[in-house]
């Protein structure tokens, strides 16, 4: 028999049409954080076998998770009919099914749904972990019923039937986007001070979405060109931690803007417009070192603001949202800025432009997709 290393994937197509997978991207963001929390977990896989797929070694023994990670803003719970919906009467089409497909090698396996909508009292007893006494009795015989009322004589290409994976499975309620991505900083918060890196919140958010490029980018590899690149792996990925944490722990703030200029020059912004940088950068630093400038905390909330709408923008590039140029999206920027201006009460645009180029010269922004 094979192992799941030498496997292709089933079906093909996800690398492709990558959009609304959102929340996808962030929930394996999050497994790939807990790789450096939980030595047992060694490799992430994006949109290979399944949408995720999670190897656990220990010792010598591998298993395979497989991971539907469904983000489907539905006007009703999740249900047994939910889960084994056929597509056109299709055998082998609904959620159950294409999950147990997946175990067709020698490995051990076990099977995970992530969701953001939460399930009926019927499907109740798979959010408990495998281990749990609450998995046992009339509640999964009835369950099992049910499921095999639906789906009757389905097996998995190893001849394991709906039995088998109700009994390898859990479901995941995560309930949005947001929420996964809050969990995933504060746990990314953890791991980067366990390796001795005390990043401030804009650092840790920046960080993250190096993360999740990386994850959309291994999304986006073709597993038949270069399926090593669809692969995160324990390792590399720390050593690529410690390498972007200590570039934002010790970014150069009070520098000379040899980053604002390089990062501006990347995107093709003209020499012109980058001196004007520079001065709006340095009005901005000796305007906010003065202690009789602005109230703290109001100025705190602003930046905080102001990095907000610019992280916003930043992400939909990353992802692709936005085919902007350097210059197209530099322009995006200010004009975000100027927007901010005009809900806000006395500060100068000058500030706030500013705050951006500092942003840009401690590696917090950018005017390109990042290149990993």
């Amino acid at each position: 028999m094979p192992s799941y290393r030498d496997l292709e994937p089933i079906e093909r197509g996800g690398e492709i049409s990558r959009i609304g997978l959102e929340f996808q991207d962030h929930v394996a963001s999050g497994y790939c954080i807990e790789m450096l929390q939980n030595p047992h977990l060694v490799e992430v896989w994006c949109e290979s076998l399944d949408d995720i797929t999670l190897i656990r070694r220990n010792g010598d023994i591998e298993e395979f998770e497989f991971v539907q990670a469904k983000s489907n803003q539905l006007n009703h719970l999740w249900s047994v009919s939910e889960l084994c919906k056929r597509k056109k009467s299709n055998v082998g089409s609904s959620i159950l099914e294409k999950s147990l497909a997946n175990e067709r090698a020698k490995e051990a396996v076990c099977f995970r749904i992530v969701t953001c909508l939460g399930v009926n009292k019927e499907l109740e007893i798979l959010t408990f972990p495998l281990n749990s006494p609450k998995r046992a009795g009339d509640a999964l015989t009835g369950l099992c019923q049910s499921i095999a009322e639906k789906i009757p004589n389905y097996t998995s290409p190893n001849g394991n039937g709906t039995d088998f994976w109700l009994s390898r499975t859990v479901w995941e309620i995560r309930y949005s986007s947001k929420t996964v991505e809050d969990a995933n900083i504060r746990k990314l918060q953890t791991v980067c001070e366990n390796m001795n890196f005390y990043l401030v919140a804009d650092q840790l958010a920046e960080l993250y979405q190096k993360i999740l490029r990386k994850i959309q980018d291994a999304g986006k590899a073709e597993w038949q060109f270069d399926p090593e690149a669809k692969k995160i792996k324990q390792n590399d990925f720390r050593e690529l931690i410690k390498q972007w944490s200590g570039q934002s722990q010790h970014p150069g703030i009070g520098g000379k803007g040899n980053k604002l200029r390089e990062k501006m020059e990347i995107a093709r912004i003209s020499s012109g417009l980058i001196e004007t940088a520079q001065e709006q950068r340095r009005f901005y630093r000796s305007r906010t070192l003065n202690p009789s400038y602005m109230d703290l905390s109001k100025r705190e909330e602003l930046e905080m603001e102001t990095q907000a709408h610019l992280q916003c923008l930043k992400a939909q590039l990353d992802a692709g949202a936005l085919k902007d140029t350097g210059v197209e999206f530099h322009s995006r920027c200010l004009e975000s800025l100027k927007q901010i201006q005009a809900n806000t009460e006395n500060v100068p645009l000058s500030i706030l432009q500013g705050y951006m180029y500092n942003l840009t010269e401690r590696c917090l922004h950018r005017f390109t997709r990042e290149m990993l």
